[in-house]
C-alpha cells in the first residue's frame, strides 16, 4: 500500500508540474480524461495574477456565463482579491470522475513559517465536463445543489430556499415593500435580484461549493453578504427579509467610493439581525467599559464582539444624523463624499481629533434613547 501511495505521488508530482496545485498522496490521476479535466483544471488557476481575471468565456459553459458576470462563487471566497491569486498553496484533495463530470476537491492554505501548522483557507468543489462542443468547461456548483432547492418569486426578488424550509410569505411581502420605498427614496427602477436563504451560514457557503472556508464553523448568528455585480444576496438567520443586503445590492454601485455605504445599510437594515438602536445601545456599553478606545482612529475600532460591528454602527448613526437634519436630500448629498475625513469636517463640521469626544458624546446620547 505505501509503495503504490508513493507511485501515486510521483505520478502526481510529473503531471503538475510547474503548475498552481499539489496532488494529496493517493488522488488517483489515472485515464486521459482525469489527466485532461487536471490539465484544464491548472490552466484555470494559472490564469489568476494580481486582481487580474483570466478569460472565463475560455473555462465556463456559455449559460453559466449568462446568469452570471462572475460564475465562479469561490473567487472572492476571502476578501476582494481572488482566492486563486493570493499565494496559498492549492492541493487537490481528490478527483472522482462521474458519469456527468469530473469532481475536484481543493484545498487552499498557508504555513505559519515560525512554527509550521498549517492554516486552511478554503476547500472549495469544481465540476469539469469534458465533453461539450468547445472542449472542457466548469458546471458552477449552483448548478448541481439547486437541484435539491426551491424558488419562489414575488415582483423583482426570486426567493432560492432549502427544501425542508417553509416559505414565510410575511417576511418576503415585507421585504417586497421596503424595496418599493427604497426605489420611491432614491427614484430608481427595479433591480432583478437572486436571494438565496438558508437557516446557516454554512448550507449557503455549501451552495457555493465550499466544504470549508474561514467565515464557516463559528457560533449561528444572522448573517449575510450582497453581490451587486450579479444582482444577489446570501443570508442566513433571518428568512425571508434581509434588507440590509438588498440594500447594498441597489444602493453600493450608485457610490461605490463612499466610505460610508455600509453605514447607509445599517441605518435602514439593522446588521445581523438587530436594529441600528440595539447596534448603538452594545457600542456605547463598550465604550464606557473601554476608555482607551480612541475613535480619532475610527478605521481601528472595527470589533466589539461577535454580534455587533462598531464601525459599521457609527457609520449607521451618521446617516441617521444627516437624514434626521437634512431629509434623502442630506442622505444623498453625504453619501457623495469619499473620505471620512471630508464627512466629519464638511457635513459634521467636527474638525481632525475632535472625532473621538463627539462620537463618544453622541453615541452615549443616542443609547440612552
Amino acid at each position: 500500500m505505501i509503495k503504490y501511495l508513493l507511485s501515486l505521488l510521483l505520478t502526481s508530482l510529473a503531471l503538475c508540474g510547474n503548475a498552481q496545485t499539489y496532488l494529496n498522496p493517493g488522488v488517483d490521476t489515472s485515464g486521459i480524461e482525469v489527466q485532461t479535466a487536471l490539465k484544464f483544471f491548472n490552466h484555470y488557476l494559472a490564469g489568476f495574477k494580481g486582481k487580474e481575471l483570466p478569460d472565463l468565456s475560455k473555462f465556463w459553459k456559455a449559460d453559466e456565463l449568462g446568469e452570471r458576470t462572475i460564475p465562479d462563487q469561490q473567487i472572492y471566497a476571502i476578501n476582494d482579491s481572488p482566492l486563486y491569486s493570493q499565494g496559498y498553496k492549492a492541493t487537490i484533495l481528490y478527483i472522482k470522475p462521474t458519469d456527468k463530470y469530473i469532481h475536484f476537491k481543493t484545498q487552499f492554505s498557508t504555513v505559519n513559517d515560525s512554527v509550521g501548522n498549517i492554516m486552511t483557507i478554503a476547500v472549495t468543489n469544481h465540476y469539469i465536463v469534458l465533453n461539450g462542443k468547445n472542449g472542457s468547461r466548469f458546471i458552477n456548483p449552483f448548478t448541481i445543489n439547486l437541484a435539491s432547492w426551491r424558488s419562489k418569486k414575488l415582483r423583482n426578488v426570486t426567493f432560492f430556499y432549502p427544501t425542508k424550509h417553509q416559505f414565510n410569505a410575511r417576511k418576503a411581502d415585507s421585504l417586497i415593500q421596503q424595496i418599493i420605498k427604497l426605489e420611491k427614496d432614491w427614484n430608481l427602477k427595479p433591480i432583478e435580484i437572486r436571494y438565496y436563504l438558508a437557516n446557516t451560514w454554512d448550507e449557503l457557503q455549501k451552495l457555493r461549493g465550499f466544504d470549508f472556508a474561514l467565515s464557516m464553523g463559528n457560533r449561528e448568528k444572522p448573517s449575510g453578504i450582497s453581490d451587486d455585480k450579479d444582482n444577489q444576496v446570501f443570508c442566513a438567520g433571518l428568512g425571508e427579509n434581509y434588507f440590509h443586503e438588498v440594500v447594498h445590492v441597489y444602493l453600493n454601485r450608485l457610490y461605490p467610493k463612499s466610505p460610508i455605504r455600509e453605514g447607509l445599510a445599517v441605518f435602514y437594515g439593522g446588521s445581523m439581525g438587530h436594529s441600528i438602536d440595539w447596534q448603538l445601545k452594545r457600542v456605547n456599553t463598550y465604550l464606557e467599559k473601554h476608555p482607551e478606545v480612541d475613535l480619532n482612529n475610527l478605521e481601528d475600532f472595527w470589533y466589539a464582539d461577535l454580534y455587533t460591528n462598531p464601525g459599521s454602527a457609527i457609520r449607521g448613526l451618521i446617516c441617521s444624523i444627516v437624514y434626521k437634519k437634512d431629509g434623502m436630500m442630506g442622505l444623498k448629498r453625504l453619501m457623495s463624499y469619499t473620505s471620512m475625513k471630508d464627512i466629519f469636517k464638511l457635513k459634521l463640521k467636527v474638525e481632525d481629533g475632535q472625532w473621538n469626544s463627539y462620537l463618544r458624546k453622541t453615541i452615549n446620547e443616542h443609547g440612552k434613547l
